[in-house]
């Protein structure tokens, strides 16, 4: 919160800070539907819900996304455009991310499984894991950008943690407490939205898409 109010002091309301701010309001939108959501009874199919609910939320924040960084700049929603450019290009960007955020959910899922994480460590590692398999370019060549990679991290939080809390309770009781299990979420992560990545990049690109 501190990173938002240092940028909006510095930036004021530029698009950068609009996306955020919409990326708060799914934010909350999500907690309160998995306070409504959770239950003591298990789901006809937890791992269903965690990935079909993740992939759901990541389509709303791609929409949020579209007025300032889509996956390729060229399908930036900007004022004055017709509302059928607007749904095509969004449209064109739900098409190839999807595939992306159903492996990322579903590695997600597997590490639950596998590993015992606290409440604050799923908080805090798997969105560190996402924000730097994210914006792995863009950290590369400025590392100093890490220190506000808290800025980005509401993007994660929007869509992986109101499916987590819905399902936490139901993960299996036994799952190992590997002192590398931290480093394994990370890195895991990382290396999926590497490969995410490439494959979009390289598919847009055998397309003729123009970033």
């Amino acid at each position: 919160m501190c990173t938002l109010l240092l940028t909006f002091y510095k930036k004021g309301w530029d698009i950068d800070n609009v996306t955020r701010i919409l990326l708060l309001c799914l934010l909350s939108v999500t907690l309160m539907w998995a306070i409504k959501t959770r239950s003591e009874n298990r789901p006809a199919n937890p791992k269903q819900l965690f990935v079909g609910t993740g992939v759901l939320f990541a389509a709303l924040a791609e929409g949020c996304y579209m007025i300032s960084h889509p996956f390729l700049l060229s399908l930036t929603i900007r004022p004055g455009m017709p509302i059928t450019q607007m749904i095509r290009n969004y449209l064109i960007d739900f098409l190839f991310t999807l595939p992306v955020y159903v492996f990322i959910f579903s590695v997600i899922w597997w590490l639950i499984n596998k590993y015992r994480y606290g409440h604050w460590e799923y908080i805090f590692i798997f969105v560190l894991g996402q924000g730097l398999g994210d914006g792995n370019q863009t950290f590369l060549h400025a590392p100093t950008l890490l220190l506000f990679i808290p800025y980005v991290m509401i993007n994660y939080h929007a869509i992986n943690l109101a499916p987590y809390l819905v399902i936490e309770r139901h993960l299996p009781g036994k799952r190992s407490d590997s002192r590398w299990k931290l480093q394994i979420a990370v890195l895991s992560l990382v290396l999926t939205y590497l490969v995410g990545g490439a494959v979009i990049v390289g598919l847009s690109q055998a397309l003729g898409l123009a970033n």
